[in-house]
């Protein structure tokens, strides 16, 4: 076992200085094993709120300044920090690993700001579907005014990677009665699923459950509290809870090993619907299902909300589960699937539309469907959607940072900045943050990972015309959509229609809850939809590479 070292911690933070017991309450001693990072010691401590990528190294967030004691620059440390930053004893927490005692001082990157988005398509009940989705439904009192009447209430999870948002909805007429909203208090062990993944299998696995199903303990006590100030009849009650998440947020909620799903050929081990007990609760629990491990159950939601699953799934699904026709043959749901199987199950197709609904986050997830047949995917958008750049920027402003410049000429095509900004960066937005060549590249990356995805799945589809996309979740709701045409994300002929739909997440979770509730579907229904979804891996396609290329410039084609 390695002799254990002291590092001192300068800091003004009143809330950490409380923690020490020294006369000079402007530092804090703590104790640190060497064969360790000084990132695990912080997050012991509670000195630090998260590890932001998960002690990778390369968001450049975690950044500290030895005053004593500096250690030796990593080769990482170098490649992500300014020659002059290194000459100042600037390091990364998630990478320092000082064998003496030492002095410190934090200088960590502000996180973005981020909104968590409750507001979604309308949900109460409707034959109008197409004015719906312009429609948004919030927590406001004449909502609350009209649920009181109702006794049969249904509770929508939103389990983000991000953030949780969840809802206290009236089962008969949709309307919010409550809304509770934290963040992930898991992105202490890192802000992307990856992280999350090595951090369970590193034995934080039920540490990472705990985490999320407190949340959910805290906002069902909210509502238990909102419900004991109504004066309605005792009957009324929560009968059910619906959570929607991605494969991963569902695979850590319910306590499985998640490494399979860190591994080729990256196998969950349960995607279909499931059922979760808390003895603390007598309602029913269920989790949406996915299609697959990077397909997950968020995105079925929002399918769902804005009724396009397959075989009437969703808004416009049949009113029984025996009115699910068998016509949609269960097919092979692996991520691989050859170019000549996607080609011939499409072939026969005479549909010349499509519909695409995408959710952007650290994962792009995005749909296809042509009214019969439908094909998901995901790729890997990276940090700058998620404010993960290391200017702390959230992906709708650095989108709308990024056309600006390119409107005052500071920024090139190829996502070059101008002198001197080139050198020294460019202060932007208010508050000011600076933004250098690296945050340009991570936003080129994501835009061309995603604008790649949407052209390979409308090329699989049979080159159809795209006839709307639907953004979903916070990206989408915040996201200026000139400027994501005016850097090329969304391809250029569909200004005029693109939709963003809120969080279709939360949504689709009441909706497919309330239908549980009641019978008009069940598992078996589900897995006749989404069997009959092809999923297909990017990584697999020639085009993907070719077309990312293509894609990597600030250009609209």
């Amino acid at each position: 076992m390695s002799e254990k070292i002291k590092i001192t911690v300068v800091t003004g933070n009143e809330k950490i200085n409380t923690k020490s017991n020294m006369r000079n309450r402007d530092a804090v001693v703590v104790t640190h094993d060497p064969s360790t990072t000084i990132m695990s010691t912080l997050l012991k401590n509670d000195l630090i709120n998260g590890s932001f990528c998960g002690g990778r190294g390369d968001c450049g967030r975690c950044k500290i300044q030895f005053l004593e004691g500096v250690t030796m620059p990593t080769p990482l440390e170098r490649s992500v920090m300014e020659p002059e930053e290194l000459r100042c004893g600037y390091r990364l927490a998630c990478l320092a690993k000082p064998k003496d005692d030492c002095v410190i001082k934090l200088a960590l990157a502000d996180a973005a700001k981020i909104e968590i988005v409750s507001d979604m398509i309308d949900v109460t009940e409707s034959d109008d579907r197409t004015s719906q989705l312009n429609k948004q439904t919030q927590n406001h009192k004449s909502d609350v005014m009209k649920s009181a009447t109702e006794k049969d209430l249904i509770i929508a999870v939103d389990l983000g990677t991000t953030t949780i948002a969840m809802q206290l909805m009236g089962m008969e007429g949709g309307q919010v009665i409550d809304t509770y909203c934290e963040m992930n208090p898991q992105r202490r062990y890192g802000s992307d699923v990856l992280s999350r993944i090595k951090a369970s299998c590193e034995g934080s696995r039920e540490i990472l459950q705990r985490l999320v199903i407190e949340v959910l303990e805290r906002g069902v006590s909210q509502f238990e509290r909102c419900l004991s100030k109504r004066t309605t009849a005792s009957e009324t009650g929560i009968r059910a809870m619906c959570i929607a998440g991605n494969t991963t947020m569902e695979h850590l909620f319910m306590g499985y090993d998640v490494s399979s799903l860190g591994r080729s050929p990256f196998t969950p081990v349960e995607i279909g619907l499931q059922e979760y007990r808390n003895p603390a609760w007598d309602f029913k629990v269920w989790l949406v299902p996915g299609i697959s491990t990077f397909v997950g159950g968020d995105i079925v939601a929002g399918l769902y909300a804005l009724g396009v699953l397959p075989g009437g799934g969703g808004a416009q699904r049949v009113n029984n589960i025996s009115e699910v026709q068998d016509k949609n043959e269960p097919q092979d749901k692996s991520e691989v699937q050859s170019r000549a199987e996607l080609q011939n199950k499409m072939q026969d197709k005479n549909e010349t539309h499509a519909t695409i609904l995408i959710d952007l986050g650290t994962n792009g997830e995005m749909a296809i469907t042509d009214g019969t047949h439908m094909i998901v995917t995901a790729t890997a958008a990276g940090p700058a959607f998620e404010g993960g750049a290391g200017a702390g920027v959230i992906g709708s402003d650095m989108i709308a940072c990024a056309a600006s410049l390119l409107k005052q000429g500071i920024l090139d095509e190829t996502g070059l900045l101008a002198e001197p900004y080139f050198t020294e960066g460019v202060t932007v937005g208010e508050p000011a943050v600076r933004l250098c060549n690296k945050d340009i590249r991570d936003l080129q990356m994501a835009k061309a990972a995603v604008r790649a995805g949407i052209e390979i799945l409308r090329r699989q589809m049979g080159e159809t015309q795209i006839e709307h996309i639907y953004l979903a979740g916070g990206f989408g709701y915040y996201l200026n959509v000139d400027a994501a045409f005016s850097i090329g994300l969304l391809p250029e002929h569909m200004r005029g229609r693109t939709t963003a739909v809120g969080n279709t997440s939360l949504a689709g979770a009441y909706m497919l809850g309330r239908d549980l509730w009641r019978g008009k579907t069940n598992q078996a229904a589900l897995e006749r939809s989404l069997s009959s979804i092809v999923s297909i891996n990017l990584a697999e396609w020639e085009e993907f590479e070719r077309l990312y290329v293509r894609y990597m410039n600030f250009c609209n084609e």
